[in-house]
């Protein structure tokens, strides 16, 4: 894939989303009322911002190419560090869903450490456990904001 093309692709992803929030702020009314701004007054700002900047880029990459428009955006060999990172995250969001955002970040967070990370097991547990007991306290316990949990999480973490 070229720059130009990863451009392209990015732009339009943007546009798309873009397109979605303004018509999604429409319905919940976008301008400014009696009381102050409507509900959908800022994310009608940021869908327009998001709009004419994809559109900018999508212009300027159609236009005169630039100098690296048409070189690889991804040589081979940076694609398997990329993966590294990507293929855990996938797996910690689909685990999410079933043992919750804590439980997974733990399971992340350690195996991660251990494997990319290199570092011993005593380190890697440290760290994967107590960084979201930390989260727990501090968003459940002193925010009271709960975080997503999952399928069997609440079973997972009873306090």
């Amino acid at each position: 894939m070229t720059y130009k093309m990863a451009d392209l692709i990015t732009a339009g992803i943007l546009l798309l989303i873009g397109v979605v929030v303004a018509a999604d702020s429409l319905r919940l009314g976008s301008g400014w009322g009696m009381e102050g701004p409507k509900p959908g007054f800022f994310p009608s700002l940021m869908a327009a911002i998001m709009i004419v900047g994809s559109v900018l880029v999508i212009r300027k990459v159609l236009g005169k190419p630039g100098k690296n428009a048409l070189e690889q955006f991804v040589p081979p060999e940076a694609i398997k560090p990329v993966l590294v990172v990507l293929v855990p995250a996938c797996l910690m969001i689909l685990l999410t869903e079933v043992v919750g955002l804590y439980v997974a970040g733990m399971i992340y967070l350690t195996l991660y450490i251990r494997w990319v990370g290199d570092f011993r097991w005593r380190t890697a547990l440290a760290i994967g456990v107590l960084t979201p007991l930390a989260f727990y306290y501090i968003f459940e316990k002193l925010f009271l904001i709960p975080m997503p949990a999952g399928m069997y999480g609440s079973m997972l973490l009873p306090f």
